[in-house]
């Protein structure tokens, strides 16, 4: 048997300093110096371009050289995804390659020659036909998304075989198992003993076992579960391998049609017909006002000409300011903070901002009426007890939230 660890590790455009150096000091740091402890260690890694030009602004550069060293040494994979981790469906396709491209840019730039993605991550997993048809004409071999994807329910993919999705060739797509990475996750595994109990008689067939977290899982979220990884990679077993690998390990690959979904998306979510709950929720308020807000920014930025004064602003705001975490935090689906709602929505209103001496005025005074609706009705639903009463319905509606729903933002 395999294991297949995926990590992904991101901070968002708007995260503090402090925030960034704490993390690094507790999980980025850890993780390199595990993998250097054991070179036969193999893991899959998403960095998005944001963090590390976050490490290399912050001095933290011995992660970044050692992230590129583990990655020459091929103990670590390193994954293509989107530089500011932007819910890649919900966007236009040339925004969608706009955000590769620029993430692309960025970590060739502080890994070099080390950063050679034949994988894609899709930000929270978050998949759909069109993305995965994006991902391959940019010239990747494969997208990971969550297994609930392959048929709406947990339980259906067959780990003794690969699949690629119908109707892009040889185009391939790998479904992370969430019961176990929910595992490791919420602490359920806090060293081998555990972990390899849960295996029991699966690790001596020809299988694979593909976990998906974030990397701040590690000594992070979960201070001290850095021991799970110490302790497998020196017992050597199950022996861990890159996603690539299991390219050439296993022979028989199927067919499948991924449905739209996240890691973060559940059967009943599904069934209704909603793909990316914690992103937009239909009639969920404040989700409504933060995608006018979107919306309306895209257009406005996109129509106005490159070489007008303030358009690099302007556009690298909006760049910043897609990423997921403004829409995550406004959920309640859990999760809820009006400082992440008003960060995300101030990023998109200055993008506008920044142009305001090359366009109508009124464009300008639209983009700060939907900015002050979005944090209106944030710190509203904070005070009247509006966003407390949606998250207890869904913890309400959704109980395995405390055991099984992975991070994200």
């Amino acid at each position: 048997m395999y294991w297949s660890n995926f990590l992904h590790i991101y901070q968002p455009p708007t995260q503090a300093e402090e925030i960034v150096r704490k993390v690094t000091d507790e999980s980025y740091r850890t993780l390199v110096r595990i993998l250097k402890e054991v070179p036969a260690a193999k893991i899959t890694l998403n960095i998005n371009g944001v963090l590390t030009k976050q490490l290399s602004r912050y001095g933290l550069g011995d992660v970044i050289q050692g992230i590129r060293e583990l990655a020459e040494r091929g103990q670590i994979e390193l994954t293509g995804s989107a530089m500011y981790h932007p819910i890649l469906p919900l966007l236009p396709k040339d925004e969608v390659i706009r955000q590769i491209k620029l993430n692309n840019d960025a970590n060739r730039r502080y890994f070099g020659e080390a950063y050679r993605p034949v994988g894609f991550f899709p930000p929270e997993m978050c998949y759909s036909y069109e993305v995965a048809r994006t991902v391959a004409e940019l010239g990747f071999r494969w997208i990971i998304v969550d297994e609930i994807s392959f048929s709406g329910k947990i339980g259906a993919v067959k780990y003794d075989r690969l699949y690629k999705v119908e109707g892009l060739g040889d185009f391939l797509v790998f479904f992370k198992e969430r019961p176990f990475s929910a595992g490791i996750t919420y602490g359920t595994y806090p060293s081998a003993k555990p972990f390899l109990a849960a295996l029991g008689g699966r690790s001596e067939g020809h299988s694979y076992l593909l976990t998906g977290t974030d990397g701040e899982v590690y000594g992070h979220h979960r201070p001290g579960q850095e021991k799970l990884l110490s302790e497998v990679f020196a017992r050597g077993t199950p022996r861990t391998c890159t996603v690539s690998e299991l390219i050439t390990d296993f022979a028989q690959i199927d067919e499948a049609s991924p449905l739209p979904s996240s890691w973060s998306t559940w059967e009943d979510e599904l069934a209704q017909g909603i793909p990316y709950p914690q992103w937009r929720y239909p009639g969920h308020d404040l989700h409504t006002l933060q995608w006018q807000l979107t919306k309306f920014v895209l257009h406005t930025i996109r129509a106005a000409p490159p070489e007008a004064p303030g358009f690099p602003e302007a556009r690298a705001l909006l760049d910043e300011g897609l990423h997921s975490c403004q829409y995550w935090w406004a959920s309640c689906r859990p999760w809820w903070s009006v400082e992440m709602i008003q960060c995300g929505a101030q990023k998109l209103y200055l993008a506008v901002e920044s142009l305001r001496d090359v366009i109508d005025n009124e464009q300008v005074e639209e983009a700060s009426r939907l900015f002050q609706a979005v944090v209106s009705k944030a710190k509203h639903w904070q005070e009247s007890g509006e966003a407390q009463r949606l998250r207890q319905e869904y913890r309400e509606e959704h109980p395995e939230v405390s055991t099984e729903l992975t991070f994200g933002g």
